[in-house]
C-alpha cells in the first residue's frame, strides 16, 4: 500500500489518486522496482483536496483537523487491505504512521510497527520541485524490492 498526502487538482477532478505530475513520477518509481500501478494499492491520508481559497485555488498541506477527520477512512482501508508493507509518501503520510518522525531522518529506512513495515519515502511532488531529491527517491524505493523478496513477493496477506 502506498499512502500519500491528499488529492491535488487532477486527482480531485478524476477521483483517482496520483494521476497528475506526481503520479507520473510514482509510476516511474514503481517501474524502477518492477511494479505497475495495478500491483499496488494507492491512497491518501486525506480524501478531499486541501486547497487555498481563490481563483484558481492552490493545493496546500492538509490541516491537522482534516487529517483527523479522514483517519477513520484510512483505518478502514488498512483493515480491509491488511498490507504488510506501507510506503508513506511525504511527511503528512509519515506522520499518520510514525508520529514525531522527521522525513529527512527516516526516508528509505524501513520501520517495523507490529506485523507491518512502514517504508518512508519523500513525496514524488517534492522530487518534482527539488531535482536533487529524485535520485534519493529512486535509491530509497529500491529497498521495497528487498522487502518484497523477504516477504515472498506478496505485499498483502
Amino acid at each position: 500500500m502506498f499512502v500519500g498526502e491528499g488529492p491535488g487538482k487532477e486527482e480531485d477532478r478524476t477521483g483517482r489518486p496520483f494521476v497528475g505530475r506526481a503520479g507520473r513520477v510514482l509510476d516511474e518509481l514503481l517501474a524502477g522496482v518492477g511494479l505497475r500501478r495495478e500491483d499496488v494499492y494507492v491512497t491518501n491520508v486525506i480524501k478531499d483536496r486541501a486547497a487555498t481559497p481563490g481563483d484558481p485555488p492552490r493545493d496546500r498541506p492538509p490541516a491537522p483537523p482534516e487529517i483527523t477527520a479522514c483517519a477513520p477512512w484510512l483505518a478502514a482501508q488498512l483493515a480491509l487491505i491488511r498490507p504488510r508493507i506501507v510506503v508513506t509518501l511525504g511527511r503528512h503520510a509519515l506522520a499518520a504512521f510514525l508520529p514525531g518522525a522527521q522525513i529527512a531522518d527516516v526516508h528509505g529506512r524501513p520501520q517495523r510497527r507490529g506485523a507491518r513495515i512502514i517504508l518512508p519515502l519523500y513525496h514524488p511532488s517534492y522530487a518534482l520541485h527539488n531535482p536533487n531529491v529524485r535520485p534519493v527517491l529512486r535509491r530509497d524505493i529500491q529497498i521495497l524490492t528487498d522487502l518484497l523478496r523477504a516477504r515472498g513477493g506478496a505485499a498483502a496477506e
